[in-house]
């Protein structure tokens, strides 16, 4: 079973070549999974059909969902909301008010992850493709599954442990037994952090899972693309495909759009060198909008050609682990990246890995967690650390 994510800022058309890839894979005899991530959700309106409830199946072989955040907020969430509630309430809180607090920010995008981690672990589909939201966000929410989760679940049970110490105290003074979180509280916390975890290590298996960046021929599009690359790469996410949208035919080369060709000739360019082996597909103009099943299915035809949609694009390996000389040597690919940002620490099985505005914690096999850092060099869009010998 494979997962693959559609990432790409707005308007970029990343919906659409999501929907393509799923009609392909779909009339291929797979069984398809198309699934929104993003709260605005289009899929039915791509696909030209109509329906009330969040999962409708298609064809045979293809069904759409899109998630019904409120249930799934009140199915995963109702035990701490409770919580907040009372908590707020005895806070002197209007309760109407406190409802609205409890609902943290941030969290229908959490449940959303959980929901996929779901269907992925049902075995009901052969192909899962998911359609992002834009980027940023994406990228945000995908760093959420890193190894830091481990960490918080962690502190969940130290706390928890902590709690338990003073419950049978708390319950007999009065203003404290009202604040007391229950056991309920907890494991519903347990469980959502181990669920991202858990998503977070079939996503980052290119046997598993991959992510497809979808752009336009611009400037814009194309810097905060290798930007995302780069990211991706840093926490381990395999982009297996760069998909190019509305590509003028060269019919229109003269006149009116020959700058525009040329434009998109010069980037094209600029895309070759940007990302390595990753392949590049580039997509047509279309002259009206691929909606419908047919359409996107002919479409799904016109992008990958002789390629299976279902398949690795580009085996990329973005974190690798080899012996060289007696030492190991811990390689990532980070193309695109200024080497001045890069800011590397160590503690125990931890490595933290700092890069701009994000930083990766990647927990280190148990074999070097005695092991110091010798160097850290970043060369040929790679940074490479090796580790002292253990003695």
């Amino acid at each position: 079973m494979r997962t693959i994510l559609f990432i790409g800022k707005g308007g970029v058309g990343k919906s659409t070549n999501a929907c393509a890839t799923a009609s392909l894979t779909a009339a291929n005899g797979e069984k398809t999974l198309l699934v929104s991530s993003d709260l605005a959700h289009n899929l039915f309106d791509i696909l030209d059909i109509h329906g009330d409830e969040e999962q409708v199946k298609v064809s045979e072989n293809l069904t759409i969902l899109e998630v019904n955040i409120l249930a799934e907020i009140k199915e995963n969430w109702a035990s701490v909301q409770q919580y907040l509630v009372d908590f707020l309430s005895y806070l002197n809180i209007d309760r109407m008010i406190a409802e609205e607090v409890s609902l943290i920010p941030g969290m229908d995008a959490l449940f959303l992850l959980t929901r996929i981690l779901r269907e992925i672990e049902s075995d009901q589909y052969d192909v899962v493709i998911i359609d992002c939201a834009p980027t940023a966000g994406t990228l945000r929410l995908l760093t959420m599954t890193d190894s830091s989760s481990s960490k918080m679940n962690r502190i969940l049970k130290i706390e928890r442990n902590i709690i338990k110490l003073i419950r049978p105290f708390g319950k007999h003074i009065k203003g404290v037994k009202e604040i007391l979180p229950d056991d309920q509280l907890y494991i519903t916390f347990e469980q959502v952090i181990k669920d991202i975890g858990r998503l977070g290590v079939i996503l980052r298996d290119p046997e598993k899972s991959s992510i497809r960046l979808v752009l336009n021929p611009d400037k814009i599009a194309i810097a905060e693309s290798k930007r995302s690359y780069t990211y991706f790469s840093l926490f381990g996410f395999p982009v297996d495909a760069i998909l190019v949208n509305k590509l003028f035919p060269s019919e229109l080369a003269t006149g009116y759009f020959q700058n525009w060709c040329q434009l998109q000739n010069e980037q094209m360019k600029v895309l070759n060198k940007s990302f390595m082996n990753t392949r590049i597909l580039p997509i047509k103009h279309y002259d009206s909008e691929p909606i419908g099943l047919a359409k996107l299915e002919a479409m799904g035809r016109d992008i990958y050609g002789k390629l299976k949609p279902s398949k690795v694009l580009s085996e990329v390996n973005t974190v690798t682990f080899k012996k060289q000389d007696g030492q190991v040597v811990l390689s990532i690919i980070l193309p695109n990246i200024d080497k001045f940002i890069l800011d590397i620490g160590q503690k125990d099985n931890d490595l933290l890995i700092n890069a701009g505005t994000y930083s990766r914690i990647l927990r280190l096999p148990d074999t070097l967690a005695k092991s110091e850092i010798d160097t850290a060099k970043y060369e040929d869009n790679q940074l490479k650390i090796t580790f002292l010998r253990q003695t």
